[in-house]
């Protein structure tokens, strides 16, 4: 018996940011549809490099919330969620705390 609309398979991975999530964020805002905007958070796409702990890592856009996009620079290392059978689709899975503890190099030093 076979389940049309079973629950989804997700994988979580570490991914290395491969774009400037800083400078998408700042080009998405100047766009003029932001300039009263009141809806839900925008979410943009950022390139990644996924290393899953058994395949072979592989490129693909990440879905991110413009809240968090400050900490996506080039080298940072995030937790993501994916569908194996769907590589493209890859959601940020990771919180404020836990993206500045694994990157140390994000924190300002006085």
């Amino acid at each position: 018996m076979s389940f049309f609309f079973g629950k989804k398979q997700s994988v979580q991975a570490l991914a290395e940011v491969l774009e400037d999530g800083r400078a998408k964020a700042d080009q998405e805002m100047h766009k003029r549809k932001y300039n009263h905007y009141q809806g839900a958070e925008p979410i943009l796409q950022i390139a990644v490099r996924v290393q899953p702990k058994s395949d072979p890592p592989f490129e693909s856009t990440m879905k991110a919330g413009l809240s968090k996009t400050f900490l996506l620079i080039p080298g940072v290392i995030v937790q993501v969620k994916y569908d194996p059978g769907k590589k493209q689709q890859v959601t940020l899975d990771d919180d404020i705390p836990a993206i500045l503890k694994r990157n140390p190099q994000l924190i300002k030093k006085e």
